[in-house]
């Protein structure tokens, strides 16, 4: 039996997928009103699925015109930093400290299973997505959160996610320099993984923390970087 989904989720999980596969321009005037009649729903649930976006920030709301994508300002970035320092210092910390045992195994297993897919993106020109590096990036992050299971936790950390976007990294730039400014933060995101899933193994959670405030503290210059700072 297929799982039934409300309009409004369903329209939602569409507008983020496709603000994840840079389907949606910045700076851009967006409609509610085609929007709803492309995906053959009512004003309704796309309403509903916009204010959801809004309130985790992936878009401004614009009353009245429809809505652009949320560029984030140095203040969201700081917060976004704080929030995920907690949240995912927090979990890793309690795999740490529970591997080998084979639920925490299995949590570590499924990060390196991300970050060997995004070493494959990367080491076959074809097969590169920056969408689906992103995508695996989430899975690599949230595998500690699961194993944790506090569902909370996870809403959380998810408002905060679209920061870290690398859409956000290459919206000024042409394609040819997206790609290579794409590929040197990926590059990087690797080792970065590396060193998290290796401190994981090594059942220190000081370790682990240090490592995860490393790859944060990198995403964070970069953004800083992308906004001229």
């Amino acid at each position: 039996m297929s799982e039934y989904k409300a309009l409004n989720v369903i329209a939602y999980e569409h507008l983020r997928k496709m603000i994840y596969a840079s389907e949606l321009d910045f700076d851009r005037v967006y409609s509610e009103t085609k929007l709803a009649a492309q995906l053959s729903i009512s004003r309704t649930p796309m309403r509903d699925a916009l204010n959801r976006l809004a309130q985790e920030r992936y878009i401004d709301i614009l009353p009245n015109r429809g809505f652009t994508l949320h560029t984030p300002s140095q203040a969201d970035i700081v917060e976004a930093f704080h929030v995920r320092m907690m949240i995912e210092g927090y979990c890793a910390g309690i795999v740490a400290r529970h591997y080998p045992d084979a639920a925490a195994r299995a949590a570590v297993e499924r990060m390196e299973d991300a970050l060997y897919r995004q070493q494959h993106l990367l080491e076959d020109d074809g097969a590169y997505s920056l969408s689906q590096f992103w995508q695996d990036d989430i899975a690599f992050h949230k595998a500690p959160m699961e194993y944790v299971n506090i569902f909370s936790l996870i809403c959380q950390y998810e408002r905060f996610m679209y920061v870290f976007m690398p859409h956000h990294l290459l919206r000024e730039h042409d394609a040819s320099e997206k790609r290579a400014l794409a590929l040197e933060r990926h590059r990087s995101t690797l080792v970065e993984h590396a060193a998290i899933t290796e401190a994981l193994k090594s059942h220190d959670a000081e370790r682990v923390q240090a490592a995860i405030q490393t790859h944060i503290e990198s995403s964070m210059k970069a953004l800083y970087v992308s906004m001229g700072d």
